[in-house]
């Protein structure tokens, strides 16, 4: 935002995972169909990774990284899956898997950087970004300002609970309740809806909504035997999240440019092992970049204590 990059994806890798170059000696059972008569007890030795190895993956992300550094790209001390330009003008690319998003000033630059990865794979160019792993994105060229959120998947997620057309509402928590463990006289629920319900909504509080990720991280404490007390506070987020379906992150070209940190403590907030939670946010062109609310792993013997152990945690994430 702040340097006015335009963000573009290249996406389906043709079967990427066989550009992978195995190390190790692997064999693998004739397949069905291919056994010539007589020959049946013979065995294939593999020459590259196919899918199903264990190692596949890594393999792809060798034959990747190999390729990116030679074109003049390295990774980021702070996440491997980041790659910038060594020379020249600024220019970034993002790695998950085989979906890869480019982003830089220069339409010339781009395509050049296009053109290299598409003389190594089999690559499709999807263009001007507009969605990546279920997040959307709208860029604004005019104004410079780039708009992430998850309002389809939320959606998605909403339908797949049956809680499609629930009445909304303004919190994602009841700040009277407090919740702890299943008793013999609770009332248990469907474990599996519980936690594939909760797997949904840490994938939005993670990607795009921080302001659930507190509410959501408290009922993730409870999916080995979620009772009907839990899911009633699952369910408050779900009516949450029905209300605020157009809510996203918008970073601006005129925000500072500095990364600003938030954090803070409660004390003794778990009613179970009385354990302290510990939160921070950063936050550069206006909008949040990462996020976080934990349990921490002690038990604070004071409130001081317990900001000091968020004040830790904060200052990691911020180096």
């Amino acid at each position: 935002m702040q340097n006015g990059l335009k963000l573009q994806q290249m996406d389906d890798v043709a079967h990427a995972f066989l550009n992978g170059e195995l190390k190790e000696e692997v064999y693998m059972k004739q397949p069905e169909g291919f056994e010539t008569e007589g020959q049946e007890h013979l065995v294939c030795r593999l020459k590259r990774s196919i899918y199903g190895l264990k190692q596949s993956s890594r393999c792809w992300n060798s034959v990747l990284d190999k390729r990116l550094k030679k074109m003049g790209f390295v990774q980021t001390d702070s996440d491997p899956c980041i790659y910038v330009a060594t020379e020249g003008e600024m220019f970034v690319i993002a790695v998950h898997v085989d979906d890869i998003v480019l982003a830089t000033k220069s339409d010339e630059r781009m395509a050049e950087v296009k053109k290299g990865l598409a003389e190594g794979f089999e690559v499709k160019d999807m263009g001007e970004l507009h969605h990546f792993l279920g997040v959307k994105v709208i860029q604004n060229p005019q104004t410079g300002e780039v708009w992430i959120g998850q309002e389809a998947y939320a959606q998605r997620v909403l339908q797949k609970i049956g809680m499609k057309n629930v009445k909304p509402i303004h919190t994602p928590v009841d700040a009277s309740l407090k919740l702890v463990k299943t008793t013999k006289d609770c009332e248990n629920v469907d474990q599996v809806q519980f936690q594939s319900a909760v797997g949904s909504l840490l994938y939005v509080s993670i990607m795009t909504r921080p302001d659930i990720k507190d509410a959501v991280s408290n009922v993730a404490k409870f999916c080995a035997s979620p009772s009907k007390q839990h899911w009633t506070a699952v369910k408050r987020i779900m009516r949450y999240l029905k209300g605020t379906l157009s809510l996203g992150l918008l970073y601006r070209k005129d925000g500072s440019s500095d990364c600003v940190g938030y954090c803070d403590a409660d004390w003794a907030g778990d009613m179970d092992d009385r354990k302290s939670t510990s939160g921070y946010m950063f936050q550069i062109s206006g909008a949040a970049i990462s996020w976080r609310s934990r349990k921490q792993p002690c038990v604070a013997l004071s409130t001081a204590e317990a900001e000091y152990i968020a004040l830790a945690s904060a200052a990691q994430e911020a180096i």
